[in-house]
């Protein structure tokens, strides 16, 4: 599924979620399968601590989904990128939404 994004407080919040190379590669890791917190981990060489903290970032921007899953210890968290593609207009005449999705 495609992200297309054209008003611009829109743009900043999704922005700022690709203020990190962190957040970017686990954008990239999950658009291809979903993940847990520990596999993100081990994956990127980072502590639990910092993959969660920057999954709540990708979140609150709306660019994941989370499921929840029973684990060895617990309940894990599972982490999949919603869009596959994500597009920013910035011209004036950008569709009249401000977030559209399209399947292509």
């Amino acid at each position: 599924m495609d992200l297309v994004i054209s008003d611009p407080e829109d743009i900043l919040k999704i922005s700022s979620a690709f203020s990190s190379m962190t957040r970017i590669n686990i954008l990239k890791i999950t658009s291809l399968e979903p993940k847990s917190i520990t596999e993100l981990s081990n994956e990127l060489m980072m502590t639990k601590g910092n993959i969660s903290s920057q999954v709540s970032e990708l979140e609150h921007a709306g660019l994941i989904e989370i499921k929840y899953e029973n684990g060895e210890k617990g309940i894990k968290k599972i982490i999949k990128s919603k869009y596959d593609k994500i597009i920013i207009l910035l011209s004036s005449d950008s569709t009249n939404n401000s977030f559209q999705e399209s399947k292509e």
